[in-house]
């Protein structure tokens, strides 16, 4: 039987085989995150207050997280597998290369540490519901460095 992380390990096989170079590129990789999802899933990304509800939701959701970077890897530092549920320290990073936050593309390499909590359907194929976390805070501090060249 398949672990809860299976799903999410998957989706970072993904990341690492793809480039985002280009708006088709970031439409397919959403396309393949959203299969890994189930059709009535939930997402709370808590450094936001709306909730995700549904691929159809989340098809747009993943295109405004990862549209602003190429190059994205998501490495995961800490996994704990319940039931069917996944506890996982990440750290995801990528190429700025798209308007961020208001801020213009500065190229750089950015690095944050995320947490995410994934509870995944009775078989553990699909993520049912994400919790994910991460300081916007430490994002904007590494591009407004890199604008203002310090």
């Amino acid at each position: 039987m398949p672990k809860p992380s299976a799903p999410m390990l998957e989706e970072f096989r993904i990341f690492a085989e793809t480039d985002i170079r280009s708006d088709e590129d970031l439409d397919d990789v959403a396309d393949k995150i959203c299969a890994l999802f189930t059709e009535d899933c939930v997402l709370e990304d808590l450094s936001s207050t709306e909730v995700v509800r549904g691929r159809a939701e989340l098809h747009p959701y993943c295109k405004e997280l990862f549209g602003p970077y190429s190059n994205v890897r998501i490495e995961p530092t800490e996994i704990i597998d319940t039931g069917t549920t996944s506890i996982m320290r990440l750290i995801i990073s990528g190429d700025h290369t798209g308007e961020l936050y208001g801020l213009a593309p500065t190229g750089i390499r950015v690095s944050f540490p995320a947490i995410a909590i994934y509870k995944c359907n009775d078989e553990m194929t699909m993520v049912a519901h994400e919790t994910l976390a991460y300081d916007t805070g430490v994002i904007i501090d590494q591009v407004k460095a890199a604008s203002s060249g310090t």
